[in-house]
C-alpha cells in the first residue's frame, strides 16, 4: 500500500509505514561527465538524528558509491526477519534514517 510522507521543517521526510510495507531507496546512476554525490544512509537513534551524528553505533543501511549503476535498496517493515542480519521493526515505534 502506498502512504504519503511529509517533509517537516527540522525533521526531513516523515512517513508512517505499517508492518508489511516496503520502502525503496534508489541511488541514481550518474550522467556522464556530471558530478556525482556519494551518500551513506544510516539507521540511527533519535539523539543521533537530532544531532545529525553517526558517531555512536552506526547501522549502515545503504552506500551510494557506484555512479556507473543505479542501486536499489528495499526496506521491508517486518517485525521478524528470516535473515539474522535483517532489519526488524516494532509497531508504534519511531525509527530514524540520516
Amino acid at each position: 500500500m502506498h502512504r504519503l510522507g511529509w517533509f517537516m521543517t527540522g525533521k526531513g521526510l516523515v512517513i508512517y509505514p505499517e508492518i508489511g510495507d516496503k520502502l525503496d531507496i534508489i541511488c541514481p546512476k550518474a550522467e556522464p561527465s556530471k558530478p556525482y554525490e556519494y551518500y551513506k544512509l544510516y539507521l540511527v537513534r533519535k539523539e543521533q538524528a537530532d544531532a545529525c551524528s553517526t558517531v555512536m553505533d552506526p547501522n549502515v543501511l545503504v552506500t551510494c558509491n557506484r555512479p556507473e549503476q543505479e542501486i536499489r535498496f528495499t526496506i521491508k517493515f517486518q517485525e521478524f526477519s528470516p535473515n539474522y542480519m535483517g532489519l526488524e521493526f516494532k509497531r508504534q515505534q519511531d525509527y530514524f534514517i540520516t
